[in-house]
């Protein structure tokens, strides 16, 4: 086999979320990330999506090991479900590795599964890949970068990052080891694109910290802080102001009230001695000595600060007087959401403090000065744009072209599916797989294909036609006239006319049949279904899922 290294996403390229990406070298393979996204059909039955793995299969005794560059769900969410397919080791952080265990252990997988704890800087051998984890600044703790030595030459995957000197917990981005490699020389920099359209430096984590400080100062009611459940940094934040201000603290949600016990044991939070209460013993407490601390900042509908602001929470709800902190940005396709569940704070007759109004978020990920210092740090012959919307990635080639003179030929853009060969010499695109996603139904553990999804899409737009034949065995004719029964079609479900026109063309497809069609049930049904759905869509233009049903007699 020629001596080349194929870099394969899965996910995570031109969109948001289910980031994952295969890196193989001959009859090995790492896979990079394991991620879930959030998708628009969540009307549907669906709560989320991962990649579709069923393009490892052919893969399946090459694939070494995964390696998690930190705990995100966009990045981890979907581990359990490639460890179903693929039990191999996983390499990740101390905080990642709590992060996972709660989720293997939701699947029953948890003793089956073999997970390396490391620490930054640690080097690992894995075939003929070395992996270092090197430290970075994001929204979570306990994050890396990967640099990986290859064959043909290192690779290094930023994971998500920003240049964050002063983080709230925790050492800042390890600069030093970036260069180190940089001197030693980068094939190719694979480099975080959320935040490329944004020019400047990402703020610290330290730069929501007077926000609080005033916010807390002028609350006179009780306090609710919604934020991700993840965003550590922030929730210690959280913690140190409600202190500060003489209040305690409720966590309400189920992620938030895990990632808190998780980060609480594994010494990453620093929570005060009677500083958390419970919720019965805040309901007890005068507005003024509490905040709440809850999920939800993205309006989904099952979430602590949805259920609070909508109906109660556990007996809890938003009331006149409260200040409701969003202290998180809105991910692209929640606006919605998130626009509805402000309406009921306000007809609550709170006050809402986000992020336009005041400095109660920051990014986590790398803005234009950022992506200056980390590719001037590592001085790769390549640069491989990923994480984010092809807008994101296309400005971010565009700002390494234009500002750190980097030639086009040197700035590669794939996509989900694309294999990306590099010999050490150039880097090209030369095939591209099908990929595709799997969706997860509202469980959290049942798969649900695509084309599923896109029948019970076609079912909500579209509506549905039970056509019912009884037909005479001897004689193969029709024994009595078709029935329709219609739901949700636009002309057939109540315009009699239209119907008796849509028995008619049954009929004639039933005595226009083959000897070989009326045979054979299966034909049968779908001569009749194609008839009936060339009718329906010339007469309406809706194309409903059509159900024949044949009776012999």
């Amino acid at each position: 086999m020629a001596s080349v290294l194929e870099i394969i996403p899965l996910g995570g390229i031109g969109e948001f979320g289910m980031n994952c990406m295969a890196v193989r070298y001959g009859d090995e393979m790492l896979i990079l990330d394991a991620g879930m996204g959030f998708p628009e059909e969540s009307a549907y039955g669906v709560d989320v999506s991962i990649p579709n793995f069923n393009f490892l299969y052919e893969y399946r005794d090459h694939i070494t090991a995964i390696v998690l560059t930190h705990g995100h769900e966009d990045h981890l969410g979907a581990l359990p479900y490639l460890l179903k397919k693929f039990n191999v080791p996983v390499y990740c952080s101390h905080f990642t590795a709590g992060l996972a265990e709660s989720k293997l252990e939701e699947h029953d997988l948890l003793g089956d599964i073999l997970l390396h704890r490391v620490e930054p800087r640690d080097v690992v051998d894995i075939g003929v890949f070395q992996v270092e984890f090197i430290r970075v600044s994001h929204s979570l703790v306990d994050c890396f970068s990967l640099g990986i030595k290859t064959p043909v030459g290192t690779i290094i995957h930023t994971g998500d990052y920003k240049v964050d000197e002063t983080p709230v917990i925790g050492e800042p981005i390890d600069l030093r080891s970036f260069r180190r490699y940089g001197q030693d020389g980068v094939l190719a920099l694979l480099s975080d694109s959320t935040n490329a359209t944004v020019p400047g430096r990402t703020p610290s984590e330290r730069a929501v910290i007077p926000a609080f400080e005033e916010i807390f100062s002028e609350a006179k009611g009780r306090i609710v802080v919604a934020a991700f459940a993840s965003s550590i940094h922030r929730l210690q934040i959280v913690l140190d102001v409600a202190q500060q201000f003489d209040r305690h603290v409720c966590v309400l949600g189920r992620s938030m009230q895990k990632n808190v016990e998780v980060a609480d044991r594994l010494g990453y939070l620093d929570i005060p001695d009677g500083l958390l209460v419970s919720l019965n013993e805040a309901k007890m407490m005068s507005d003024d000595e509490i905040v709440f601390l809850v999920t939800g900042s993205q309006g989904e509908s099952r979430a602590a600060l949805s259920q609070m602001a909508m109906q109660s929470y556990k007996g809890l709800m938003i009331e006149e007087g409260d200040t409701v902190v969003l202290s998180a940005r809105i991910i692209p396709g929640n606006e919605r959401l998130i626009s509805r569940m402000i309406g009921y704070i306000y007809k609550r007759g709170a006050n809402i403090i986000e992020e336009k109004r005041r400095l109660v978020h920051v990014s986590g990920h790398a803005s234009q000065d950022d992506i200056r210092i980390m590719t001037e740090a590592v001085r790769p012959k390549f640069v491989v744009p990923i994480h984010g919307e092809y807008r994101m990635l296309f400005r971010h080639k565009e700002f390494v072209k234009n500002h750190l003179g980097y030639a086009e030929e040197n700035i590669v853009l794939i996509e989900n599916g694309d294999v990306l060969e590099l010999d050490g010499e150039r880097a090209v695109v030369t095939d591209k797989r099908e990929i595709g996603r799997t969706f997860i139904d509202e469980s959290g553990f049942q798969e649900i294909d695509s084309e599923t999804v896109r029948e019970r899409k076609q079912l909500a737009y579209e509506g549905t036609v039970t056509v019912v034949v009884t037909i005479d065995e001897e004689t193969g004719e029709l024994d009595g006239e078709p029935r329709i029964a219609a739901r949700g079609v636009r002309g057939l479900s109540s315009d009699n006319g239209f119907r008796d026109d849509a028995k008619r063309i049954v009929a004639a497809a039933i005595a226009g049949a083959s000897r070989q069609t009326l045979a054979d049930e299966s034909l049968l049904k779908e001569h009749v279904r194609v008839e009936l759905k060339r009718f329906i869509q010339k007469q309406t233009g809706a194309r409903p899922v059509i159900t024949p049903v044949i009776v012999l007699v």
